[in-house]
């Protein structure tokens, strides 16, 4: 149905129903249906054999239109861009770009703990960068001298370790003097002040496994800890496995309820190890307390631990040129041994003069006994923390003592050397109760 109107109205000149009329057009195999094209411009079609860039017949050889004809991998120039690396694998864009700060650190829900400890320390990707420029600089063949070592081993001060002597020294005076003061001042000064310490040092503890991607229950670990120290104090031995009992319980009670509910087994037992390594090896100090010979045994321990790294910092600063382990590259075996000889000398020299352990003058069997423990107690704490940083991949597990680090990283070889000392002073009937 057509319908024509004038050439004086706007309307529509006809209207055609599809269907009921044919096409006009015609549709050609290679032909464009919108039409247009000028007769060169049409495709061939699909049957015709193929032409070349220059529209003729494709008779003979095929790569005869390219620039070049194709040739065997062996046949092409080293310098051809086919050849060349795609790009510049520098390490350290490499670590760069997949280093994603601490583990657990990103916003997402999914709980990824370092299960295994890493093959080599974290990446340094500021000394990554320099060596990288160094290389790339015209002076990269300057050979440089090795670094000196430092506490049985490590690095000296304003070197790669980064640690300040003199600020180190001036924090150790100054810890040590609370210390004497709170040991003038009586046991339960001195109790007041070790549980402060300990409480702090499983604070730090708990805040490097949680920056490692762990979540352990630390408010109720930190707790823990200091009842540790204060029912020893209080009620001796018999309040260790009560409080230890108690704080499996609650451990697990805080995952049942949801408080933290990703890997419930894995937090448990890290919170547990929390406990056990800072706690009940601490808990000694309020052991020995509750004697009242128990401050010159604290004393004992503490100056005979000091002995050690004093000895292992300067000893191995000096003469330590062989690795100790693998899991502290950094200390050597020279500054172990100068640090077990120092400790040893100063069991006998000083030690031998402080009650129970010069009790008897002219004896000083129990000090020599005193040395040969804390000799080998202190070597393994101070191996046993390095091992559990390794494993998390950080340096120090704290920052709350300038110059030295954490309260773990001052006190790595106490905590060992504390229940040496109580069962070598068991032993030899020190005890006054």
């Amino acid at each position: 149905m057509n319908e024509q109107k004038g050439s004086g109205d706007q309307g529509f000149e006809e209207i055609r129903i599809l269907g009921l009329d044919s096409p006009d057009d015609v549709v050609e195999p290679g032909r464009s249906v919108f039409g247009g094209e000028s007769p060169g411009d049409e495709l061939p079609h699909w049957t015709e054999p193929p032409t070349d860039v220059t529209g003729g017949s494709s008779s003979g050889d095929p790569w005869t239109g390219l620039d070049d004809a194709p040739r065997w991998s062996d046949d092409v120039p080293d310098d051809h861009e086919s050849q060349q690396p795609v790009g510049d694998h520098d390490e350290a864009a490499v670590a760069a770009f997949f280093d994603d700060g601490p583990l657990g650190s990103s916003s997402s829900a999914e709980f990824d703990p370092p299960l295994l400890p890493p093959d080599e320390p974290l990446p340094d990707l500021t000394a990554s960068t320099a060596s990288a420029e160094t290389r790339s600089s015209p002076s990269a063949g300057i050979p440089v001298a090795p670094l000196p070592h430092l506490r049985g081993g490590s690095s000296m001060a304003g070197s790669s370790s980064g640690r300040d002597l003199p600020l180190a020294v001036a924090t150790g005076v100054g810890l040590g003097a609370l210390a004497l003061v709170a040991f003038r001042i009586g046991a339960n000064a001195t109790l007041a002040l070790t549980t402060v310490l300990l409480t702090l040092a499983a604070s730090e503890f708990f805040l490097a496994v949680r920056r490692s991607g762990y979540q352990p229950a630390s408010l109720l670990g930190v707790t823990a800890v200091a009842a540790l120290n204060l029912g020893a104090y209080w009620r001796f031995e018999a309040a260790i496995p009560l409080i230890l009992a108690l704080t499996v319980l609650f451990t697990l009670f805080w995952y049942l309820t949801g408080i933290d509910r990703q890997a419930p087994m894995l937090n448990v037992s890290v919170t547990l190890f929390g406990v056990l390594y800072v706690g009940f090896l601490g808990s000694f100090v309020g052991l020995m307390l509750s004697d009242p010979n128990g401050i010159g045994m604290l004393l004992a321990a503490v100056l005979c631990t000091v002995g050690y790294d004093t000895g292992g910092l300067f000893i191995g600063r000096m003469f330590g040129s062989s690795p100790l382990s693998a899991v502290s590259p950094n200390k050597t075996m020279e500054g172990l041994i100068g640090g077990m000889a120092v400790a040893f000398g100063v069991a006998v020299l000083v030690v031998g003069r402080i009650t129970p352990f010069g009790q008897d003058p002219g004896d000083l069997g129990t000090a020599f006994v005193l040395g040969i423990v804390v000799a080998l107690a202190a070597p393994l704490g101070d191996l046993c923390e390095s091992m559990i940083k390794r494993d998390l991949g950080i340096k120090d597990m704290g920052s709350i003592l300038p110059g030295h680090g954490g309260l773990m990283d001052r006190f790595d070889a106490l905590l060992f050397v504390l229940p040496a000392t109580y069962f070598a002073a068991r032993l030899m009937d020190l005890f006054a109760a």
